[in-house]
């Protein structure tokens, strides 16, 4: 009796892993070609000399603006959140 058991369930397993091969067969993945970006194209097809530092018009003055702007922010934040929590406990 406990060897047909075991027969039964694995008949029984073969059957399940069967439907199963079917039903991934049916719902397999598929993505969409890609976009842009081959082996011979750019990343970013809009704008080939995008990331192109080196001829950035007036670098140091741009850099220098965005590295002070950085700076600035970096500093205020902290500054307005003590400000502001101190506000609310007085309140």
């Amino acid at each position: 009796a406990r060897r047909n058991r075991t027969h039964a369930m694995f008949a029984a397993s073969a059957v399940i892993g069967r439907q199963a091969a079917k039903t991934l067969g049916q719902r397999a993945f598929r993505a969409t070609p890609r976009a842009f970006g081959g082996a011979d194209e750019p990343a970013y097809i809009h704008a080939k000399h995008m990331y192109d530092v080196g001829a950035t018009k007036n670098r140091k003055l741009v850099f220098g603006v965005a590295t002070a702007a950085v700076v600035l922010i970096g500093g205020y934040i902290p500054i307005y959140a003590i400000q502001f929590q101190q506000s609310k406990a007085k309140a």
